[in-house]
């Protein structure tokens, strides 16, 4: 479990390091080519899942639809950086007697359902939704006009795989 949490501070950390990066004006910019969305609204919404997942620690059952959706996360990005570092700091406190059994609650406006989860899995999955939307703010932002690095959004995996074709391609291209 401390694999992965350890993955998501490195996760937010480069959330973090591109808000360090960029203007107030670029974070609340509403792109109309993306939906209208900003880099404040999905930076709001991925911090939100933290938030739940850390308050599900403590009563037991994550519920990812009852989201804070604090408008100064969004709009402000001082507010969403001093969200980020405590955040990252409540992820480190963790302890394995934090935890006890968990519930997830699945809220899809008809009937709300509650299944066994673990730790594990929600901390996989939070990687996973960040990246996804890492992905949606790299495109935010090079419809800007802002530089962002090119592994910025894409699945760990992903990089891997690149590595190991770029790896075979140029072993293939090597005169023996």
């Amino acid at each position: 479990m401390f694999d992965l949490i350890q993955r998501n501070i490195v996760t937010l950390q480069q959330g973090e390091a591109l808000l360090q990066r960029i203007s107030d004006a670029d974070y609340t910019r509403n792109v109309a080519l993306v939906f209208g969305g900003s880099i404040g609204a999905h930076i709001r919404h991925n911090l939100d899942h933290y938030a739940s997942f850390l308050d599900g620690l403590q009563s037991g059952c994550i519920d990812y639809a009852a989201r804070l959706r604090d408008p100064r996360i969004e709009q402000q990005r001082d507010a969403a950086l001093d969200l980020f570092k405590r955040l990252r700091q409540e992820l480190t406190a963790i302890t394995p007697g934090d935890i006890g059994p968990l519930r997830t609650r699945i809220d899809d406006s008809s009937d709300a359902i509650e299944t066994a989860t673990s730790p594990e899995r929600e901390l996989g999955f939070l990687c996973s939704h960040s990246v996804h939307h890492y992905a949606i703010i790299a495109i935010l932002c090079r419809i800007q006009g802002i530089d962002v690095d090119a592994t910025f959004g894409v699945a760990p995996s992903t990089l891997v795989f690149r590595k190991e074709i770029d790896t075979a391609v140029k072993a293939s291209t090597c005169v023996r």
